[in-house]
């Protein structure tokens, strides 16, 4: 079932407007519905009346857990004799163990700006927007920039953000129905379908909800910004399927796409995951907090029309450290994460601008004006060791699977079979073999391989190829534990 549909009467019902999200997990029920024995006034001191109504509106709710946490599902109150506050603080569970982590998830909604939208300055700006623009313009960065040339000549090389100098020459191609004319939703709206489904996020609690195409057209395309009931983003489509939207990447990308060289050799009949090509749409004063992109892939991001500001932090040890304890934390949405993080690069972009991110930035983007953007994910042979120890921290901070790259055990297995496959040793790093060796040593691993009669033999080999290379000791720093899913 899905989390936006009750789990009390299984229904997405529009008639019964209040809705209330379990502060453990995603899961959305009817107020209504929960069982008026479940409400509670939330008070230590007993015995206190016994609930006779329901809350009329999210200022009377203090916190919910539904039934998947080891009771029947509970609502808390605010009691009748106490004096109302604007916010109220939720209270969490402090077991560990049942708290909910991720990458894009906050722990604490805001039932007052999702049910009433009764404040405009929550309505049309995120809470950190002022911190964002504070740290953008201290951290500003006009010299990352580079040719197509030198970033197709120098890619194994290039680990910091950079802005293409020359796009037209990267062989990047979007599809135009005529020359000179600028790609509009509208138009993709009609290449994709009216009825095709969409996940739009709500910009103030980073939540989606589920649009079709043809409802997220009239909001982006035919709705004054003023006149638009909250600020919402479309960060999740990818349509690399759709036939009228050919869209050509970057040879460099092309030629650097991990999945694309060992698919060459041990596709075997497998389809390629679904990464490459997405339409990003987002309306102006969007924002979308910090995260790593899945499996830490490298980014390349063509903005068609807008403007886009992003701020970048590298994936060193203690930044990566920082970022797992806040995605752990309960108070992760009232946390500015840019003011912990170190060595951050603010960079922004304009129509037509090429973007490239490497691989495991922490990143940020707040979005201006409404904005359309072409971009996709790649995994890269340079980037073997940090794209597994993003795909570690996910795995702490027990991100949903839907957010995660699609097969990545079946990536991973292909890979270790090209690397052996190939002639000579160097064609791939000592260190990238020992996390690979770790990666599939763990049980949780699953790979049937093509050309091995087990896990245990090719992972057997993968040690011989690794004597083959230099530096070859299995160092601490490599041996990399994988949680349990």
């Amino acid at each position: 079932m899905s989390t936006d549909t009750c789990v009390y009467c299984q229904l997405d019902d529009p008639t019964k407007e209040l809705w209330v999200q379990c502060d453990l997990c995603p899961q959305w029920v009817h107020v209504i519905c929960v069982p008026l024995e479940c409400v509670h006034y939330d008070r230590s001191e007993t015995p206190l009346p016994k609930v006779l109504e329901y809350p009329k509106t999210s200022k009377d709710i203090r916190r919910f857990q539904c039934g998947d946490h080891g009771t029947q599902g509970e609502l808390f109150i605010k009691p009748v004799q106490a004096k109302r506050k604007r916010n109220d603080s939720v209270t969490q569970s402090t077991d560990p163990a049942k708290r909910r982590h991720g990458l894009r998830s906050k722990q604490q909604i805001d039932y007052i700006a999702l049910n009433e939208g009764d404040n405009i300055r929550l309505k049309h700006k995120h809470l950190h927007t002022d911190a964002f623009l504070r740290s953008f313009e201290k951290c500003k960065n006009n010299s990352n920039v580079i040719s197509s040339q030198d970033f197709y000549d120098n890619f194994q090389s290039l680990h910091k953000p950079l802005k293409v100098l020359d796009p037209s020459n990267s062989g990047m191609r979007i599809p135009s129905p005529e020359k000179g004319h600028v790609l509009t939703i509208d138009e993709i709206t009609g290449i994709i379908g009216d009825d095709y489904p969409v996940d739009v996020m709500d910009i103030q609690t980073q939540q989606n909800e589920r649009w079709t195409m043809s409802r997220w057209n009239q909001y982006i395309s035919q709705t004054k910004p003023e006149d638009r009931d909250r600020v919402r983003n479309v960060i999740s489509l990818e349509v690399s399927h759709v036939k009228g939207l050919k869209i050509e990447r970057p040879v460099a990308v092309e030629e650097n796409d991990l999945v694309n060289i060992i698919w060459e050799s041990f596709g075997d009949g497998d389809d390629k995951p679904k990464v490459t090509r997405y339409v990003l749409m987002s309306a102006g004063n969007s924002y979308t907090d910090f995260h790593l992109d899945f499996a830490g892939t490298s980014v390349y991001y063509n903005l068609i029309s807008g403007n886009k500001k992003f701020l970048l932090f590298p994936p060193t040890e203690s930044n990566l450290k920082i970022y797992s304890d806040w995605c752990c934390d309960m108070e992760q949405n009232v946390v500015f994460l840019g003011d912990l993080l170190s060595d951050g690069v603010a960079m922004e972009l304009e129509a037509g601008d090429l973007f490239m991110i490497p691989s495991g930035f922490i990143h940020a983007v707040y979005t201006p004006i409404d904005s359309l953007i072409i971009g996709g994910n790649f995994l890269t042979v340079r980037d073997i060791e940090t794209q597994l120890q993003v795909v570690k921290l996910e795995r702490m901070t027990k991100v949903p699977k839907r957010f995660t790259f699609p097969n990545f055990d079946l990536v991973m297995g292909k890979c270790c079979e090209w690397a052996l496959s190939q002639k000579q040793p160097s064609a791939i790093s000592s260190t990238a073999i020992e996390a690979l060796i770790r990666y599939m040593e763990d049980p949780t691993t699953k790979y049937k391989p093509i050309n091995y009669p087990s896990k245990r033999a090719l992972i057997k080999q993968l040690k011989q190829l690794h004597l083959l290379t230099p530096n070859h000791t299995l160092s601490e720093a490599t041996k990399l534990e994988y949680p349990k899913d």
